[in-house]
């Protein structure tokens, strides 16, 4: 035991020095220019290289009484200062838990909720100008939902579940939609394969053209714990096994997640007990985690636990922005660097986003072992369950 903590630079102080460094990437960003207002259920998007834009969210005044904010803010992050843009035309009334996308330079908000109704109405804000525009659909659009999520692929926005009863309601969704946004036509996404349960306060990404969800809340108010995977190109569900040893840090809700090359990288939530502050990361390709640091409200190198804040990636770095501890609402943001991309990642990105159009001749041109059976692998994932279980079978005989 003596020589895992020597100073020789055992086993124990390297593992004690990589504890050390993943705390430490935390930076706290003291920021200038007009500070929002501390919320939750707010929306962040991302412009360019350099700026992002925040709109809506909830807080509470002296009296603890909600207040739905319809503000709207730049952030600049090589200045590191935010700015109000006041929005001009069809600004849309204050709400919470309602999506946001960037398309063409515009946020484009869905849904929410505030203390007098749920939405489900379209706009487009110019995070430059402040002019904001209702999109009026030509088709018929999706019921009223808050806590749902929203992704690009393919100029549309596609949105997946959501809540659409009252406050205290558990009345959740499965349903899942496509807003073009150059025809303004919602259309209903018939999907197939292993289909999640209903659920609201999930998180849906994208990675080389598949959607990803995880967590969030079921119809019996329970946290989830399951990650799915949606593939643009046929329309189906898959649901990724996650090994069990890690399946418990994906039980949580109103969490954040950005995807960093070939990994889903979680912060805090709600697991159905307590508010977190951990912060791990999940490879895709190898479908291994890793737990950068547990929950610690003692440690004050990290960011609070929280819930309902959010996240996004700039560069190499995970922002955040509020969230809710102990009837606090936070206005803070945090910086945390991860790590860039090796070269083996990047080939491996590579062959995700290309397998189809990948053709090589093993033989000749001498393609690792470990490369080779990773495009195979990736040529299977287009593939529907029932073509897969066919092939498989086909390998067992």
């Amino acid at each position: 035991m003596q020589q895992m903590h020597s100073s020789a630079g055992g086993v124990g102080d390297t593992s004690a020095a990589l504890h050390r460094d993943r705390r430490s990437r935390w930076k706290e960003i003291h920021c200038t220019g007009d500070i929002p207002q501390g919320r939750i259920g707010h929306t962040v998007t991302v412009h360019g290289a350099s700026t992002m834009y925040l709109w809506g969210g909830v807080n509470e005044n002296m009296e603890r009484e909600s207040k739905y904010l319809d503000d709207f803010y730049r952030y600049n992050f090589e200045k590191k200062e935010w700015r109000e843009v006041p929005l001009l035309m069809d600004k849309p009334q204050g709400r919470a838990f309602h999506s946001a996308v960037m398309h063409q330079g515009c946020m484009v908000i869905f849904g929410g909720c505030n203390g007098r109704g749920r939405f489900n109405q379209v706009y487009r804000i110019n995070g430059e100008t402040g002019v904001s525009t209702q999109v009026n659909p030509t088709t018929d659009a999706p019921s009223t939902r808050y806590c749902h999520t929203a992704v690009m692929h393919d100029n549309k926005m596609v949105v997946f579940g959501g809540k659409c009863g009252g406050r205290n309601s558990n009345k959740r969704l499965a349903d899942m939609y496509s807003f073009d946004l150059e025809t303004a036509t919602w259309t209903v996404v018939d999907a197939t394969g292993d289909k999640p349960c209903s659920r609201s306060a999930h998180i849906c990404v994208v990675y080389c053209g598949k959607m990803l969800m995880f967590g969030g809340r079921n119809a019996d108010g329970r946290c989830c714990e399951d990650l799915y995977e949606f593939s643009f190109s046929n329309n189906e569900w898959r649901k990724v096994e996650v090994p069990a040893m890690w399946s418990n840090l994906f039980v949580r809700a109103r969490h954040s997640v950005v995807v960093h090359n070939d990994k889903l990288v979680t912060f805090a939530g709600w697991n159905g007990k307590k508010k977190l502050n951990d912060l791990f990361q999940y490879n895709l390709d190898s479908q291994t985690c890793t737990l950068l640091h547990d929950s610690d409200e003692n440690d004050p190198t990290l960011p609070c636990r929280r819930e309902c804040h959010s996240a996004v990636m700039v560069g190499h770095s995970m922002v955040l922005f509020g969230g809710r501890f102990r009837g606090l609402f936070m206005n803070d943001n945090y910086e945390y660097v991860l790590d860039p991309i090796s070269l083996k990642e990047f080939c491996r990105m590579y062959i995700a986003a290309h397998s189809a159009h990948i053709h090589y001749n093993q033989p000749r041109y001498g393609l690792p072992t470990s490369l080779a059976q990773y495009v195979r692998m990736y040529e299977t994932r287009e593939l529907s369950s029932d073509e897969r279980k066919a092939l498989e079978a086909s390998k067992k005989k």
